[in-house]
């Protein structure tokens, strides 16, 4: 999710919440006993926004692609004598997700959440390319769109500001195991020349949100970061991978949960 859209979502949440507690003042708080059991279950709906986060190789305005390390049949010319990278640029692109919430109280102000989810999403690679045959240069601009269905278990500390009426606030962080179902990396297909993603990655999480204690449930709206801890590019030697150093996952999350 871009910048702006980010700061439009938390201004929406801050608002609702002020509104909420405005005009609530005066009424019962709902659920007054909800936060003092031990385990709560419910479920998320979210929408996502998955990236990469590029990291291209110190002398990419020196290398050389040849041979079978071209991709011919996809290029605009053919044949091509050799190729360079000039850049990289990763675009995202928005998905969804549906997950279980597993919540156990740790304290006051502390909760300990499992939050297994299913999320669906692609991004996409942009090369700026310069191809070389006989002589003439021909720019190029390649797209290579990557798709992932994700088994995501996140564990992760949530911390709950005091509770003021049917309001509470918190921030949270924690780590994320997940599992690409729809990786290719363990494919061999003959001149299949798209970028591969490995199949497993762990992330750093952290995020805010807002509680809302409805008459019967619990309303949370939350934005959350996952940062990806490794290079989950497979290394094929080829136009598309061999200017990359390191290629890592950054998701951004607008959720919304009912427990």
């Amino acid at each position: 999710m871009k910048k702006t859209g980010l700061s439009i979502v938390v201004i929406i949440i801050l608002f609702f919440s002020g509104t909420q507690s405005y005009s609530q003042v005066n009424k019962v708080p709902n659920l007054k006993l909800y936060d003092y059991e031990l385990f709560h279950f419910g479920f998320i709906l979210a929408v996502n926004q998955m990236n990469f986060v590029v990291k291209t190789k110190e002398n990419l305005h020196q290398l050389y692609f040849k041979d079978k390390q071209l991709p011919q049949g996809d290029l605009p010319i053919y044949p091509v004598d050799s190729a360079m990278v000039f850049g990289i640029e990763p675009e995202p692109t928005m998905g969804f997700s549906v997950g279980i919430v597993g919540d156990m109280r740790m304290g006051k102000y502390f909760n300990l959440r499992f939050v297994p989810t299913l999320a669906f999403g692609s991004r996409t690679l942009i090369y700026d390319l310069r191809l070389f045959k006989e002589g003439d240069t021909v720019p190029f601009v390649s797209k290579q769109k990557i798709n992932s269905t994700f088994l995501d278990f996140p564990f992760y500390i949530k911390y709950k500001s005091k509770r003021v009426h049917n309001m509470r606030a918190y921030i949270f962080a924690g780590i994320k195991f997940s599992f690409d179902l729809a990786s290719q990396a363990k494919k061999k297909e003959e001149n299949n020349y798209e970028p591969k993603l490995l199949g497993q990655d762990t992330y750093a999480m952290i995020g805010t949100g807002v509680d809302i204690y409805m008459n019967w449930f619990k309303f949370g709206i939350e934005v959350n970061m996952s940062y990806g801890l490794r290079d989950i590019l497979l290394q094929e030697d080829n136009l598309y991978t061999g200017g990359i150093e390191s290629l890592r996952s950054k998701v951004f999350m607008l959720t919304f949960t009912f427990e």
